[in-house]
């Protein structure tokens, strides 16, 4: 008996989807980061039911940041992303994460990097390295610039080994950090 609406969706089981998803490496990422994505959307819930955030909104659109979180009357875009499974940085030694789009657009010019005020927060999750859910946080403010273009954010940026200014171990830190700033005159 088919107990997920996927399984409906698709006419496979459960055990079928996940045997195909396994024999696809360009699948097994996808579903990675659409995990990295769900568990954070759970931190999200949680962090909603506490009072911490008003609301948000999960978006699954090319063009869109991940999440839109409403806090304090601000509204902030939230974009989540793996580190890399292999590379790290050797100085200072870190992981690495990389910041581009999936897709180029549609007339074939290059739209993949992201520019500094597309996104106000990076959820950046370390599983492909710590084989846990979790995830390290910073505002896109503190990010890297591509040195010829400092509208545009570098591509690969390094990701600390544990959380160390100015990165947080909290979305709730980053999000207070990230509100501190708009407030400034």
């Amino acid at each position: 008996m088919r107990t997920h609406p996927l399984e409906n969706d698709l006419n496979a089981d459960a055990a079928d989807i996940l045997s195909a998803i396994q024999k696809g490496f360009r699948a097994i990422i996808d579903v990675k980061g659409k995990l990295a994505e769900y568990f954070l959307d759970q931190e999200l819930v949680r962090l909603k039911n506490k009072g911490a955030i008003t609301s948000y909104h999960w978006a699954d659109k090319d063009g869109e940041p991940d999440f839109l979180v409403e806090y304090q009357g601000h509204r902030l875009k939230i974009e989540c992303k793996n580190i890399r499974s292999k590379e790290l940085f050797r100085t200072p030694p870190s992981y690495k994460v990389e910041l581009q789009k999936t897709r180029n657009s549609k007339d074939g010019t290059n739209t993949r990097g992201y520019k500094g005020n597309e996104f106000d927060i990076l959820a950046t999750c370390l599983f492909n390295h710590t084989k846990r859910w979790e995830y390290l946080f910073i505002c896109t403010s503190r990010l890297e610039s591509r040195p010829k273009d400092s509208a545009f954010l570098k591509i690969m940026q390094p990701v600390p080994f544990t959380a160390t200014s100015p990165w947080h171990s909290t979305l709730e830190a980053a999000i207070n950090e990230r509100v501190a700033e708009k407030n400034r005159p």
